[in-house]
């Protein structure tokens, strides 16, 4: 049971998403957010001598401000570019995540509950 409400969970989200980069309001944000995450990467990659994965788990780390502190910059031409990319990231993080849960919150709106459908099958099996 509990794979099936995750499959669902994840099905929403990814619909949220789908509906985001629908919008022309919001249609670039996942890209941007996106192209952030691989700049991030790469930069780390050739500046701190990371391989991908370390790259990769820093810049959304740092983007989402989560900071464990495992990894950090160590020359001041990293540390430049963290500062910059922190603060231009996060608004960007911010809003693209801030407009899928508007998305999912508006879906699940939409979406009549598992309660009200069991009664429309009840009412419907009564009727035959």
């Amino acid at each position: 049971m509990f794979m099936i409400s995750l499959v669902r969970t994840l099905r929403a989200l990814f619909d949220a998403v789908r509906a985001v980069m629908r919008d022309p309001e919001t249609r670039a944000l996942p890209f941007v957010a996106a192209g952030l995450v691989l700049t991030g990467t790469i930069v780390y990659w050739r500046i701190e001598d990371w391989n991908l994965i370390q790259a990769l788990y820093f810049s959304v780390v740092s983007l989402t401000t989560v900071g464990y502190g495992d990894l950090h910059p160590t020359s001041d031409g990293s540390r430049l570019f963290t500062i910059v990319y922190i603060l231009l990231g996060i608004g960007v993080l911010v809003a693209f995540l801030t407009s899928v849960a508007q998305q999912y919150i508006k879906q699940r709106a939409e979406r009549p509950s598992v309660r009200d459908r069991v009664g429309e099958l009840r009412q419907h099996r009564r009727a035959d």
